[in-house]
């Protein structure tokens, strides 16, 4: 049985900017920028944004249950399973 954790507030807040960085420090070499856009309207909703040498946008939307990853058409795959290492906490 799997159990949803709910993590809003101030804690999601870290833990995105946490993921955001080791995302940006581990694709340094690999993508054109990383970017951060914290929600401080209070909603719980923060944005990575990932542009890869492809010109293709990655999007990482965090919420107070979890993270969707959109990937862009042409993101490399090596990208990919670096940043899904990163979000699942490896």
């Amino acid at each position: 049985m799997t159990e949803t954790v709910t993590i809003t507030g101030k804690d999601l807040k870290q833990l995105v900017e946490m993921r955001f960085w080791g995302i940006k420090n581990a694709l340094k070499e690999l993508v054109e920028n990383v970017e951060l856009q914290l929600d401080e309207n209070g909603n719980d909703k923060h944005l990575i944004q990932i542009y890869d040498y492809t010109a293709s946008l990655t999007t990482i939307t965090c919420h107070e249950t979890g993270c969707n990853i959109h990937w862009g058409s042409g993101t490399p795959s090596n990208v990919k399973t670096i940043v899904n290492d990163i979000m699942d906490g490896e």
